[in-house]
């Protein structure tokens, strides 16, 4: 299942979901200085602030793209039906003035990937809720994405934001490593299921960020890293910053063949 090297210069449908994380907004703004002209930006999260801040950003570039901002009540009020409908609103008035997509992209950034606030599980509310937004969202928003009758002919692309460190069983972090390893292994099997229908799909880490803060426990004690069962060798890796893995990340989209389905690290030596 290897793909050929994704063209991001075409008119593109470009879907953003979650962009509070702090890497949303540098991914956006490299991506769409690579977007051709007529090309349409769909953020969706729930505060409108961040993603007006993002849209502004966007509109400074001058490539002629439209950026709509989708604000959503909560995470947990997001089914298939609901994006349907926001991707349909948004798609039916293009498709009225003939304007045609060469390629529909979404990237899946959705809750908080890195945290200074370890992710051990207490009540069963708040479980829930953070698998509603790292899990059940993209998987309803992907199904929705995927069988737009207005993507039936184009190559669909779908990129999912993760952790090589969080996927990984470590203590005081239950929650999240669960959560983003099954998060994981639904774009791995969607890869495969989806082969052969023109979607492409990469889970990119990003490698440990500049901005990351110390993890604290409950009781906002510092700990340290060694005592959350991590490796020395990940520890001793260079910090990266936000545009510097934004544009890693589109380097490997744009010059590297990569298998759909995989996973690549910010620090895989293989991907220049």
């Amino acid at each position: 299942m290897t793909s050929l090297r994704q063209d991001l210069s075409k008119r593109t449908f470009f879907v953003l979901s979650g962009v509070t994380n702090v890497l949303s907004k540098p991914l956006a703004i490299e991506i769409c200085r690579n977007l051709s002209s007529g090309s349409v930006v769909v953020l969706i999260d729930l505060h409108e602030e961040s993603m007006q801040e993002i849209k502004k950003e966007i509109e400074l570039l001058e490539r002629d793209v439209k950026v709509f901002c989708t604000p959503i009540q909560t995470w947990k009020d997001t089914n298939r039906t609901r994006f349907q409908q926001i991707l349909n609103a948004i798609l039916n008035k293009y498709n009225s003035s003939g304007c045609n997509f060469e390629l529909a992209f979404i990237l899946h950034n959705e809750g908080t990937m890195a945290t200074d606030d370890l992710m051990e599980p207490s009540a069963t509310d708040e479980w829930l809720s953070y698998v509603e937004q790292h899990l059940h969202a993209p998987v309803a928003l992907n199904r929705a994405f995927l069988h737009a009758p207005q993507f039936s002919k184009i190559t669909k692309l779908v990129v999912n934001i993760t952790s090589s460190l969080m996927i990984r069983p470590s203590v005081y972090n239950t929650m999240m490593c669960s959560c983003l390893s099954a998060r994981d292994m639904y774009f791995r099997a969607m890869a495969n299921k989806e082969h052969g229908s023109g979607v492409n799909v990469l889970s990119y880490s990003p490698g440990i960020l500049k901005t990351h803060k110390p993890q604290r426990d409950s009781n906002q004690n510092v700990i340290d890293l060694l005592h959350l069962d991590v490796e020395r060798r990940l520890l001793g890796l260079p910090r990266v910053g936000l545009k510097e893995t934004s544009l890693k990340l589109i380097n490997i989209l744009r010059e590297t063949s990569f298998i759909s389905g995989q996973d690549v690290d910010y620090y895989d030596t293989f991907f220049i």
